[in-house]
C-alpha cells in the first residue's frame, strides 16, 4: 500500500491539483492550508510518511515546519519543498533540514509524481536497514564481527544521503539520476589508476555526485535556456561552483570536504584558463582535476537543450586533440594519460548506467 500524503500550502488550487494527481497514483492525500495545522495532523496519525510543503506562508513557514516536525515527530518522514521563489538560502536550508526534494512551482505534475514515489522508496529502505541494524545489535551481543556489517549499513545510508542531495539539484535542469552516478563511477576509474586506496577511491565516488550540487541556485531563465547563453548569463551560471562549495563545505566530514573542492574547482583547468579562480596545475585539487576530465566526457555524450550527443569515438578525439573550445592542455598530464588507456571502460559504464535508466525512465512513465 501507498505512503500517505500530508500536503501544506496556503493555496487550494495547488492543494487539489497535487491530491487530485497523487490520488489517481493511488496515495491517499491529506491537506492542511497552514503550516500549524499540517504540524497537528502530521503529530497526530503516524501514517502519514511523506509531508509536501510549501517554504511561504502566512504565519509559520515551511522550514520551521519542517524543523518542528523533526523534534516532535519521533519516526522516518520524507520531506519534499515547494517554493515560487527559488531562493539559494531557502535551497540550503531545506537541505541542511534533510529535505528530499526541492521543487519549483510551476509544477511538472510527473516530476511531482516522481519526487513522491522516490521519498517512498527513501522509506521502504530506511525501514529495511532499520530492521537489519537491529538483528545485527541483537547479534553483537554474540558475535563482535559483525561491528563491520553495522559499519557498511553506515555507509550505505550516507551515499544514500549524497545522491538524494546530488539528484535534488540535477532535477532543475531536467538531468537526471545516471548523469552523476557516472561521474561518480568515472571519477573512480581515474583514481583506481592514480593508485589511490580503496577508501579513497569510495570518497571521491560519492563526493563527485555532488559536483554541480550548486546549479540549484542558478535561475531556471539560464539554467533551462536551449540556445546560447549571453556573457551575463555565462558568468551567472558559473557561480554554480561557489554555491555548490558553500552548500557542502560546513561538513567536516572526509568525503564532503573533497565534495566541496569539487563542487568549487571542477571547472578548473591545467594551464590555468578555468574558472571561478584560474587555478594552474597542482594548485587544483586532485579530486577537481579528475572530476573535470570526467564531467566533460559526460556533457558531451550526453544530449542537452541546445546541443544533440556526441558518440565515445568523437568525444575522445575531442579531449585527447582538442577542437578548439576543448583542449589537451585543460586537463592534468596523468589523468590525461590515464584516459586514453582506459576510455573504453568509460564508454562501457556509460551505457550500463543509461540503460538502467531508460528502464527506471520506462517505469515511471507507466506508473
Amino acid at each position: 500500500m501507498n505512503t500517505r500524503v500530508l500536503i501544506v500550502d496556503d493555496e487550494e488550487d495547488i492543494r487539489s491539483l497535487l491530491s487530485a494527481a497523487l490520488e489517481r497514483t493511488g496515495y491517499v492525500c491529506t491537506e492542511a492550508e497552514r503550516a500549524e495545522q499540517g504540524l497537528e495532523i502530521l503529530c497526530g496519525e503516524a501514517d502519514i510518511g511523506i509531508v509536501l510543503v510549501d517554504i511561504k506562508m502566512p504565519g509559520m513557514s515551511g522550514l520551521d515546519f519542517i524543523a518542528e516536525a523533526n523534534r516532535k515527530c519521533d519516526r522516518e518522514i520524507e520531506f519534499v519543498v515547494m517554493t515560487g521563489h527559488g531562493g539559494v538560502n531557502e535551497a540550503v536550508q531545506a537541505l541542511r533540514l534533510c529535505a528530499s526534494d526541492f521543487l519549483l512551482k510551476p509544477f511538472q505534475l510527473n516530476q511531482v509524481r516522481n519526487s513522491v514515489a522516490k521519498c517512498e522508496e527513501n522509506l521502504r529502505l530506511k525501514a529495511e536497514k532499520l530492521d537489519a541494524r537491529r538483528k545485527l545489535e541483537n547479534e553483537l551481543l554474540l558475535k563482535n564481527t559483525r561491528i563491520e556489517g553495522l559499519v557498511q549499513e553506515v555507509d550505505v545510508a550516507r551515499a544514500e544521503t549524497l545522491e538524494t542531495l546530488a539528484i535534488a539539484a540535477e532535477h532543475r535542469d531536467n538531468e537526471t539520476g545516471a548523469h552523476i552516478r557516472r561521474i561518480g563511477a568515472f571519477s573512480g576509474i581515474l583514481a583506481n589508476g592514480l593508485g589511490w586506496s580503496s577508501r579513497d577511491i569510495e570518497a571521491i565516488r560519492l563526493a563527485a555526485l555532488l559536483h554541480d550540487v550548486g546549479k540549484i541556485g542558478v535561475p531556471d531563465s539560464i539554467l533551462l535556456k536551449p540556445g546560447r547563453l549571453t556573457d551575463a548569463e555565462i558568468r551567472t551560471m558559473q557561480m554554480h561552483t561557489e554555491i555548490g562549495s558553500k552548500i557542502v563545505s560546513s561538513s567536516q566530514n572526509e568525503i564532503m570536504h573533497k565534495a566541496a573542492n569539487i563542487a568549487l574547482s571542477h571547472h578548473e583547468r591545467w594551464d590555468g584558463t578555468g574558472y571561478p579562480r584560474q587555478l594552474r596545475e597542482n594548485e587544483i585539487p586532485a579530486e577537481a582535476r579528475i572530476v573535470a576530465l570526467c564531467d566533460l566526457y559526460d556533457a558531451l555524450r550526453s544530449a542537452r537543450p541546445y546541443k544533440k550527443p556526441i558518440s565515445h569515438v568523437d568525444t575522445v578525439a575531442i579531449i585527447l586533440e582538442g577542437d578548439g573550445r576543448t583542449s589537451p592542455e585543460h586537463f592534468d598530464p596523468q589523468i590525461l594519460s590515464l584516459f586514453r588507456e582506459g576510455h573504453e571502460t568509460f564508454a562501457e559504464n556509460y551505457e550500463i548506467f543509461s540503460e538502467e535508466e531508460s528502464v527506471f525512465r520506462g517505469i515511471s512513465e507507466n506508473n
